[in-house]
């Protein structure tokens, strides 16, 4: 079985050619060719080339664009050069994802809401996330312990080897906040 999001990954194109072609009235042979910018790419250029800089060092980190997570590039003058990409499952912005649903929170909306518990915690977790749910390189890349998470697979961010590294299940939407969550977010953010 293929999960929804790589679907959706495979098919975006033909998704947007049939909603052009239901906007317009074309035919789907009549459309002009669609072109992507990458994803990160995008994201480089929107930092570099505003900038003032005629060179520099540029390094994007989200959930994921296409399958890079983390990339980093080299911007010179109006030309910017990729140089490395971590890719996906391998995503700090998946981690922080997987934190957000732990703590009760929707998913690319509730991640302020993380931020915000965080001055109330304690950083009791932080040993427990490095020893098990990361692997950090001497040359600062890193991977994750794909064990712990279910979003490749499945339909919830984390699993039950989750929710016994941190004591319990994924707190449950808009229940009581306990200190558990408060300090589980000083680490992830």
């Amino acid at each position: 079985m293929i999960p929804v999001w790589l679907k959706e990954k495979l098919l975006l194109k033909s998704l947007l050619q049939d909603e052009l072609v239901s906007l317009d009235g074309v035919k789907k042979s009549e459309l002009p060719q669609i072109l992507f910018g990458e994803h990160h790419e995008s994201h480089a250029a929107s930092a570099f080339y505003p900038s003032p800089f005629k060179s520099a060092a540029v390094l994007c980190m989200d959930g994921v664009g296409e399958w890079a997570t983390t990339s980093a590039w080299l911007g010179e003058d109006n030309s910017l050069t990729p140089l490395w990409e971590i890719h996906f499952p391998h995503s700090l912005g998946l981690l922080y994802s997987a934190f957000t649903y732990y703590t009760g929170f929707k998913i690319n909306s509730g991640e302020y809401k993380v931020m915000g518990l965080a001055p109330y915690g304690k950083p009791k977790y932080v040993q427990a996330i490095y020893d098990h749910l990361i692997d950090l390189k001497e040359d600062g890349t890193f991977r994750l312990k794909i064990g712990y998470f279910n979003y490749c697979t499945g339909l919830t961010m984390t699993n039950g080897k989750f929710d016994a590294l941190f004591g319990g299940p994924p707190r449950r939407p808009e229940s009581l906040l306990t200190q558990r969550d408060m300090d589980l977010a000083v680490r992830a953010t």
